[in-house]
């Protein structure tokens, strides 16, 4: 990509003339940050950071409103605000904060790791600066190398030791010997650090394959029982980490195999600010491999929200019953909805972590599973499968009532799963039976 592309990119997005024009003359603006390393590595990036030498509130406030984009604070203390802009595909922020010194290079400095301490100036003439890197990030980007500005900003927030780990990952990095000696002595400070950024940073680091990297890291600095307390005292087995790495397959296979791109989408769906499906996956499959008591320790620990602990405690919750049963669905596509609803308030999800329980290969999972998960959305009526009848139907035909309404439904339903009921009348038919057998029975 190239400076040159980044700055098209941000023309593009019509950031570059909307905030060159808001600003005074008085005013510098400058690019900081992940997007001018991203734009180095020829990678496009959709988020941006940029600092002013004063308070940018009312700048990015006004930015916002240019581009009818949606602002907020990030953090009051240190003026620091976002503005988001687009939606889906074409969604792209921009972070706006003071400088952390009394100066540009001053700020640089107090940045976590010399990649992401370059900056360039927005300039009046609609385009950006030279490049500013007094700490030489670009030649330890072209060296694959990660070096923090200082030891001393490790300190200042541990939490940029999960971020140096995460960005050692993604972007294939070395880290520098020095470096990782400050990474050691800093990583225990992490105890200090809001739960909430913690479970944020360690989701964008799992989000990163191979997640086993990250998570090897964590035991090679002692962090697993800090981060996780007790429950990881065992350390990573060797369970958990293969299924790990299946999980991670299956679903760059099952993205691959599924051209609607629905899967790839539905994945990256958050289930709470930072902690996406895919992470969620990634981690009961990682899970799986220790006591459900130690991972519920383990979630609360971390502050994850009631959404993401049902989720993974879900997929936890799944036996090898179930995994069978996808071998040897019938082909009626409401049975294999019902079925496919019938795994429990995630059944995608479900249906896909089923997958990890069997010994078969990628592409004859995918031929059986990609049909069920059609089915499922296309039967679903305001997320449920319509029952073939309805209590009041049985009400008025049976003089059912109350719990023996639920019970002869959830009887119909895996009728229907199995196969022996196929349509309206067969199902009316089976509940006819079973309900004269009941009465004569109870006669």
């Amino acid at each position: 990509m190239g400076l040159n592309a980044l700055e098209q990119n941000l023309i593009h997005k019509g950031i570059l003339p909307s905030l060159s024009g808001l600003l005074q003359t008085d005013t510098v603006c400058f690019l900081v940050g992940g997007a001018i390393r991203d734009a180095l590595l020829n990678r496009r990036s959709n988020d941006f950071d940029f600092a002013t030498f004063a308070d940018p509130t009312e700048l990015a406030q006004a930015f916002a409103a240019e581009l009818g984009g949606s602002w907020f604070m990030l953090d009051t203390q240190r003026r620091q605000s976002r503005v988001v802009v687009g939606q889906g595909t074409d969604r792209f922020s921009c972070d706006f904060s003071p400088f952390r010194a009394d100066s540009l290079e001053g700020d640089l400095q107090r940045r976590d790791y010399t990649i992401n301490a370059m900056a360039m100036a927005l300039q009046p003439s609609n385009c950006l600066g030279p490049l500013y890197d007094p700490l030489g990030g670009q030649q330890d980007l072209q060296r694959s190398r990660l070096r923090c500005c200082s030891a001393q900003v490790l300190f200042d927030d541990p939490l940029r030791v999960l971020k140096g780990l995460r960005h050692s990952i993604y972007l294939q990095l070395t880290i520098e010997p020095n470096t990782l000696v400050s990474m050691r002595h800093a990583a225990p400070s992490l105890d200090r650090v809001a739960p909430e950024r913690i479970r944020n940073e360690l989701a964008a680091m799992l989000a990163v394959s191979p997640a086993r990297r990250g998570l090897l890291w964590l035991q090679e600095l002692k962090l697993l029982e800090l981060l996780f307390g007790t429950a990881a005292k065992p350390g990573i087995t060797g369970v958990g980490l293969a299924r790990l790495d299946r999980a991670e397959a299956w679903l760059d296979f099952l993205f691959k195999a599924d051209e609607t791109g629905f899967l790839a989408e539905f994945f990256s769906q958050e289930l709470e600010q930072g902690f996406t499906r895919a992470v969620s996956f990634k981690l009961a499959a990682w899970f799986s491999g220790q006591k459900f008591g130690d991972v519920r320790f383990i979630l609360q620990k971390l502050h994850c929200s009631r959404a993401v602990q049902r989720a993974i405690d879900g997929l936890l919750d799944l036996e090898q019953r179930q995994a069978d049963e996808l071998l040897q669905l019938p082909s009626g596509s409401r049975s294999r909805a019902l079925w496919a609803e019938g795994l429990g308030s995630h059944p995608h999800l479900a249906a896909c972590f089923l997958v990890l329980l069997l010994n078969v290969p990628f592409a004859e999972a995918a031929r059986l599973l990609l049909p069920v998960l059609d089915d499922l959305d296309r039967f679903r009526v305001k997320g449920k499968v319509p029952d073939l009848l309805t209590g009041r139907w049985l009400q008025k035909a049976l003089q059912l009532r109350g719990p023996a309404v639920g019970r002869c439904l959830a009887a119909l339903r895996r009728e229907e799963i199995a196969g022996r009921v196929l349509n309206r009348q067969q199902a009316e038919e089976f509940v006819l039976s079973r309900w004269q057998k009941t009465t004569k029975k109870n006669d």
